[in-house]
């Protein structure tokens, strides 16, 4: 059974109409690696007796163990998101984690590609902020896929989050979640970066569907991938029987 603990929110930011960054400060160190992620417990029970509990990535560079940011776009009729837009500075909020193996092994080199679709642009920077990510920031390659500049968060508030020795950051749209060309433009996006060669391994973080495809299109070029370098936020396909 996880068990609970606490942070304090420090301090709320307005990131756009439907985004909020949250500074919290957790009561002892958290023990986590840059890509991991946290449940927020809202307190809420549903009437059939299930607890509302939300999973949110750290922003923040694990240097740092106490201190984090999350940043959480508000969902219509969501209760988690519409529970973390609502705390204020001084609330204390109670979560489990960290959770997750978002994060390169330690003896691996090479080119690296992060690639996200939509809010999954929390994980990519968590994991690009990690200590053990900083060998390979040289020749990493964050590729972040949303529908417009509007979406989550702000483009330069993204670029100002990645480490400067990251070696390339490219920011694009694409068609909105279930559009049909979708997945097609995200497949093209990335056999762009294959016809380059020498890539070394990948993660890849957002819409799940567009993960489905992507995890295929890296296993079939011969990129070492593995489901654990693949976090779905949300449209997760269904597993088949």
């Amino acid at each position: 059974m996880a068990v609970a603990k606490t942070a304090r929110v420090v301090e709320t930011e307005r990131l756009g109409p439907d985004t909020l960054l949250l500074d919290l400060c957790a009561a002892e160190p958290l023990g986590f690696i840059g890509g991991q992620y946290l449940i927020l417990d809202s307190r809420i029970v549903l009437p059939n007796g299930k607890a509302v509990k939300r999973a949110y990535s750290l922003l923040t560079g694990d240097a740092e163990q106490c201190r984090f940011q999350l940043a959480v776009k508000r969902i219509p009729d969501g209760l988690g998101s519409a529970f973390v837009h609502g705390l204020a500075a001084g609330t204390d909020v109670s979560f489990s984690g960290p959770w997750g193996k978002f994060f390169p092994r330690e003896d691996v080199s090479g080119r690296t590609l992060i690639l996200a679709t939509d809010t999954g642009i929390t994980a990519a920077l968590g994991l690009l902020r990690a200590t053990r990510f900083a060998p390979l920031l040289p020749q990493a390659r964050l590729m972040w896929l949303r529908d417009s500049a509007e979406y989550f968060l702000p483009d330069e508030f993204v670029k100002n989050q990645v480490p400067v020795a990251c070696g390339e950051v490219r920011i694009e749209a694409i068609p909105a979640v279930g559009h049909p060309e979708r997945v097609p433009y995200a497949s093209a996006m990335l056999c762009e970066v294959l016809s380059r060669g020498d890539l070394t391994q990948a993660f890849i973080a957002g819409d799940g569907v567009v993960n489905l495809a992507l995890l295929d299109d890296l296993v079939a070029a011969g990129v070492a991938v593995s489901k654990e370098q693949v976090e779905s936020f949300f449209n997760m396909p269904k597993k088949s029987a």
